[in-house]
């Protein structure tokens, strides 16, 4: 069953690629909404050796901003105990090649945590670093270097199901974000997901294994090359397999806390 009243998925100020909307916007919205429960999960910091491929070099906090981010959810949350449960977590990259540093990096502050997300964000090919979801022009280069759309999810999802080896449980990893971000642009491609339904099975019964839950990601529907929800093709597998479904607005401004829960919640396949 899908809580349609708590939104997983929320950034904040500290999030150098958002808004500078206030962290009271975000409360404010997501009560306006009737939501009951939100996570904020802020992009975590990388490790020190890993270089940012976006050309802004903005895609998740600093180390040295990390324990003010925590403090300041830690006070929201505490200033709106028993009215709006509000929970600390992170968004936390698994970067191939660079998990175990990670999890070093992030595991000191693990205790002030009460849940995370772990997204996949960039592909390794070749001893390369490519952004999955900065551009369109961006993520045409995976293309071209991979050989066509279904072969950039195909090594999205391999890339993905062998980061799940690593013990995110230590982090208070609790699901997998956007599963399927790739289809950010998929109306720019003709692709099949029967080419994929292989591997896209494999991962989904690892997730299965580790007892992780899938992030249903609106924000999809706010992508012009997209209009559906991440994760909303495998929802009926992934309710069938056991695995928790919690919905994320991947808001990264307030008035997106929430946004599209009231209409997702009226089709079927997220009774």
């Amino acid at each position: 069953m899908i809580d349609f009243t708590h939104d997983g998925h929320i950034h904040t100020p500290f999030c150098p690629h958002g808004s500078r909307d206030a962290l009271e916007a975000y409360v404010a919205a997501a009560r306006a909404r009737g939501l009951k429960t939100i996570t904020f999960t802020e992009h975590a910091p990388f490790p020190k050796r890993f270089t940012d491929p976006v050309p802004d070099q903005d895609s998740a906090m600093a180390l040295d901003v990390l324990p003010r981010y925590l403090d300041a959810i830690q006070q929201l949350k505490q200033s709106y105990a028993g009215e709006l449960d509000i929970r600390v977590g992170l968004e936390i990259d698994f970067v191939p090649g660079f998990a175990e540093e990670t999890i070093s990096l992030l595991e000191p502050y693990a205790a002030a945590l009460d849940e995370t997300i772990l997204s996949q964000h960039f592909l390794l090919i070749e001893d390369e670093y490519f952004p999955v979801d900065f551009s369109l022009e961006t993520f045409d280069v995976l293309v071209e270097r991979l050989g066509s759309f279904e072969a950039v999810v195909r090594a999205y999802y391999e890339s993905l199901e062998a980061g799940l080896k690593f013990e995110w449980e230590r982090l208070n990893v609790k699901r997998i974000g956007h599963l399927d971000l790739p289809i950010k642009y998929e109306k720019q491609y003709v692709w099949e997901r029967e080419h994929v339904k292989d591997v896209e099975k494999r991962l989904l019964r690892t997730i299965q294994a580790h007892g992780f839950g899938l992030d249903l990601n609106t924000a999809g529907l706010r992508k012009v090359d997209c209009g559906r929800v991440y994760a909303e093709a495998v929802a009926t597998e992934a309710i069938t397999l056991g695995i928790p479904l919690v919905l994320g607005s991947d808001a990264h401004v307030a008035i997106d806390v929430g946004r599209n829960f009231e209409d997702i919640q009226k089709k079927a396949t997220f009774r």
